[in-house]
């Protein structure tokens, strides 16, 4: 299964060879922390993680074409 993931912010320096948006390659059980341990991304809770621009946990699934984004958090005052 194959899905587009999308890199924002400081996550951005996660990206292989400097693309931001690319396609992945997934195993159908495959979860939200499966693809950051792929990605060597820490798990943290200042980062949002949206699958089909749906709130999303390190435990979530994906279905074939989901677009998984990640940025993180941002505050202001």
């Amino acid at each position: 299964m194959q899905i587009t993931v999308k890199l924002y912010g400081t996550l951005k320096r996660y990206a292989s060879g400097g693309k931001t948006q690319f396609e992945l390659e997934l195993a159908p059980d495959d979860t939200l922390e499966d693809v950051l341990v792929h990605l060597d991304i820490p798990y943290d809770d200042t980062h949002v993680f949206l699958i089909n621009g749906r709130r999303a946990d390190k435990s979530s699934y994906f279905r074939n074409r989901d677009t998984l984004v990640m940025f993180p958090e941002i505050s202001g005052g």
